[in-house]
């Protein structure tokens, strides 16, 4: 599902409960029917057949007509249900290849149990096609694709035809990209075409496992075009592949990462009994009154609260849990240093800030809890008193902290979601609109730091009301003109980013005069200077959708008559931004040059030179709650 379906889900529960208890609903291919009290439809199994229920289910009737919207015959979409069954196909091959043992299996393995997935005049060129090495550190290569040689030819030109020709073009994938077995593979469908003979998919492929070299770990990242058999079956057959982009990862030796979770907290009581659980865990065992986030919702902070010069970490919480102090001990490990440090809070908190506020020279803490912020005096031995509690106009998601007035202390800048709840538009329930380019969220607040821990409400005075109801997910203060003084990037969840030029105190949104408004789901925002020219660039999260890019390019997907906002959500659909900082003002889109838009539905994303190489590079944070895959992102 892509994201717009939660949201649709919330309009219908809402609208239903405006509907009168005597109004009768109508569901197409059913008769009418009536409930007493709450003007609910009593859907069957039977009308929704490709949900597993059982018994008798309660659904209001727009939600219902939703959910048998989920398959694509329901309202003609012929592309999604060819995309279904060609999904089908492409897991069958990923499985059978993860059962492959060794190169020397391939062979039976394939023309045993796959060799009906390709048509008999099936044809391709090499799936590894030339490639260049691209990167060489420490252990670790990147070779790509040479786009100079044509992407149905091989290294020779050579054509693969039939079913032995399918197999000979895996195992030259595998052996040739270095793979001595595949532990994951993954095929998605992006892009579909349907005409009367064929259908055409793009599909993003990624395989990995052991290298054939001893130790090694390699991951092959392709896109095919994939054409296919358009016959009447369920079950189409590929009849040719088309290589339009290829990388392969060769790490040799030990692996750059190792989990340590379990070696440095898995003996806390506080781990086992809260943390060890997801989502799912505690939205069935915490109060739905307590609001608890579907999507989790929850940040961390990192800093040295008891001044032995070893990082700790403060863990936000659902409602109704705990946040957590973990102090961080001389042998790596953590203890649990809640009780007794005054930061225990049981309200909802997805943000904080570990940072010196009052300039004593240790780490005070700031809590973003709902729609208040609570600041919090350290001393010294990690454990904080509070010292004041501001409003914030949106309920609070992250926060970033600069001297933006440059006064010597810090203030706080925190980014609102949902408004006060004073209007329902403005409140929980809280409808982007228009979706593609919302500005009805909860208003963002900077708080100017006056000292003797008094904030005040500068939003207004220091122009950053401007566009300032976005639903904003993050903020990162940065110098990006080189002009001494912070600016300020915020991203926000639906549409158009925010770039705010400081002069002097004084903000201006420039964001579509400098080229950043980056219209999509923006979640996290980071700066670096990613090319060392001297100017700091930009990289924004945002959510790469299969379903989103394959539907906005159908002829169906039509709002209205206005193209542009087809191309909106074709934008949406995306993923994550990369802008150059140009020096003049202006910055350059070079996301997809760069490679870095499919980063699957991402969160959170920092520059971290992970190798040792003196250059920045991105650590993406992606995926969705802890519920069964969907098969979607």
């Amino acid at each position: 599902m892509w994201k717009s379906t939660l949201f649709l889900a919330g309009g219908f529960m809402l609208s239903a409960c405006k509907e009168d208890s005597s109004e009768k609903e109508t569901v197409e291919g059913d008769e009418t029917r009536e409930e007493s009290g709450a003007g609910v439809l009593v859907i069957d199994e039977a009308d929704l057949g490709f949900l597993d229920l059982s018994g008798e289910h309660k659904l209001i009737g727009p939600l219902a007509d939703a959910y048998r919207r989920l398959n694509p015959a329901e309202d003609g979409w012929e592309t999604e249900t060819f995309s279904e069954n060609v999904a089908s196909q492409l897991n069958l091959l990923a499985a059978e290849l993860k059962k492959i043992e060794g190169l020397n299996e391939l062979s039976d393995k394939v023309n045993s149990s796959l060799g009906d997935l390709v048509t008999s005049d099936f044809r391709s060129g090499m799936l590894r096609p030339q490639v260049n090495e691209v990167l060489k550190s420490e252990g670790l290569r990147v070779n790509r694709f040479d786009g100079s040689i044509p992407p149905m030819a091989g290294a020779k030109g050579e054509v693969n035809r039939g079913q032995d020709g399918f197999v000979f073009a895996l195992e030259q994938l595998l052996k040739e990209g270095g793979l001595g077995a595949v532990t994951h593979a993954k095929f998605k469908v992006s892009h579909v075409e349907v005409t009367d003979e064929r259908v055409s998919t793009r599909v993003l492929v990624q395989l990995d496992g052991p290298s054939v070299s001893p130790s090694g770990i390699t991951q092959v990242n392709t896109t095919w075009n994939c054409f296919w058999s358009n016959n009447d079956s369920d079950q189409p057959l590929l009849s040719s592949i088309q290589v339009l982009a290829y990388e392969e990862v060769i790490k040799d030796g030990k692996t750059l990462f190792s989990e340590m979770t379990n070696a440095v907290v898995g003996d806390l009581d506080s781990f086992r009994e809260q943390f060890a659980y997801g989502v799912d865990h505690w939205r069935l065992r915490i109060p739905s009154h307590l609001g608890v986030a579907v999507t989790g919702h929850h940040g961390l902070a990192v800093g040295d609260v008891n001044g032995d010069g070893l990082e700790d970490v403060y863990l936000c919480a659902e409602a109704g849990l705990p946040n957590r102090l973990l102090i961080q001990e001389t042998n790596g490990q953590f203890r649990d240093a809640t009780k007794g440090s005054g930061a225990d809070w049981l309200d909802t908190s997805t943000s904080a800030l570990i940072l010196d506020l009052d300039n004593d020279g240790d780490q005070d803490l700031v809590v973003g809890l709902a729609w208040f912020v609570v600041l919090m005096e350290n001393d010294g031995s990690g454990r904080f008193t509070e010292r004041s509690i501001c409003e914030s106009k949106g309920q609070i998601l992250s926060m970033a902290v600069a001297d933006y007035d440059q006064d010597g202390d810090l203030d706080i800048f925190t980014c609102g979601y949902q408004g006060d709840g004073k209007d329902l538009r403005q409140g929980a329930l809280a409808m982007p609109i228009p979706f593609h380019d919302a500005n009805n969220g909860g208003a963002n607040t900077l708080l100017r730091n006056q000292g003797a821990w008094k904030f005040e409400d500068e939003t207004e005075r220091s122009g950053l009301d401007e566009n300032n109801q976005r639903f904003s997910f993050s903020a990162v203060w940065e110098d990006y003109d080189n002009d001494g003084d912070s600016d300020l990037y915020v991203a926000n969840d639906f549409g158009r980013n925010n770039l705010y030029q400081n002069n002097n105190g004084i903000f201006t949104d420039v964001a579509a005069i400098a080229g950043v408004e980056d219209k999509a789901a923006g979640m996290s925002v980071g700066w670096s200077d990613v090319n060392q020219d001297g100017h700091m660039d930009l990289y924004i999260s945002n959510m790469f959708s299969n379903a989103g890019n394959r539907i906005t390019y159908q002829n169906q997907f039509k709002l209205g008559d206005e193209a542009a906002d087809t191309a909106a959500f074709q934008r949406f659909a995306r993923g994550n931004t990369m802008f150059q900082n140009l020096g003049n003002g202006q910055f350059a889109d070079i996301s997809e040059p760069a490679g870095v838009t499919m980063a699957r539905w991402a969160w959170g994303s920092v520059f971290a030179d992970f190798n040792n190489d003196s250059l920045d590079d991105i650590i993406v944070a992606n995926g969705f709650i802890t519920s069964t895959d969907s098969g979607d992102l």
